[in-house]
């Protein structure tokens, strides 16, 4: 996957006193071994010529990203010269975590694969909904005969076994890769709906 690209999303006067140093980062290698895109729109202020008050406004759908986003502005230095405010307004700026090369195509899933569960209504491939009640986000990696490995619970999940049981649940699912032209990869995200308690 190409290094990631950043678009600052503030007007032109402002977004010149940002220094493309601050635009420009890598993805975790986490992140961009599973893939992950998206965009993070961060909020922030100038004051004493540095970045403060950096606050997640819209998130990408995966924190890993986020933090990133929010360590990469933290990071920024700024010229302590004319052409810098030193103190500002809150300003805006985007984060746009996409490769040069566009999308690849990721596995499918194969109908029917997952074993039915009284604690899970089934999977939802390429549904980025946060974690809730409801579902649970997740990503992970297939092998060369579609076994799910190296699965992730993205957001807070405090009942362990609910944890262990969603990631015994994806282990039983299988993929297969799609059949479709350009670049293909492993990696796959969705979400694992979860049943209603006492239901």
């Amino acid at each position: 996957m190409a290094p990631a690209l950043a678009q600052i999303r503030v007007p032109s006067p402002q977004a010149d006193r940002l220094p493309s140093a601050c635009t420009r980062l890598d993805w975790p290698p986490e992140a961009k071994r599973y893939e992950l895109e998206g965009t993070t729109v961060l909020d922030y202020r100038i004051k004493e010529w540095r970045i403060a008050d950096v606050k997640v406004r819209k998130g990408s759908g995966w924190p890993i990203l986020d933090a990133a986003a929010v360590r990469s502005l933290q990071a920024c230095k700024l010229k302590t010269d004319a052409a810098q405010p030193r103190e500002s307004a809150v300003r805006t700026v985007d984060y746009v975590w996409a490769g040069a090369a566009g999308l690849s195509a990721r596995p499918q899933l194969h109908p029917d694969s997952c074993a039915p569960s009284a604690q899970v209504r089934g999977f939802v491939p390429l549904d980025r909904t946060p974690t809730a009640a409801d579902g649970v986000l997740v990503r992970f990696l297939t092998n060369g005969r579609g076994e799910p490995f190296n699965i992730r619970l993205e957001g807070r999940i405090t009942d362990n076994a609910l944890a262990e049981h969603i990631r015994q649940y994806v282990q039983g699912c299988r993929f297969v890769a799609a059949n479709v032209p350009g670049p293909k990869t492993d990696a796959v995200y969705g979400r694992v709906l979860l049943a209603a308690p006492g239901k």
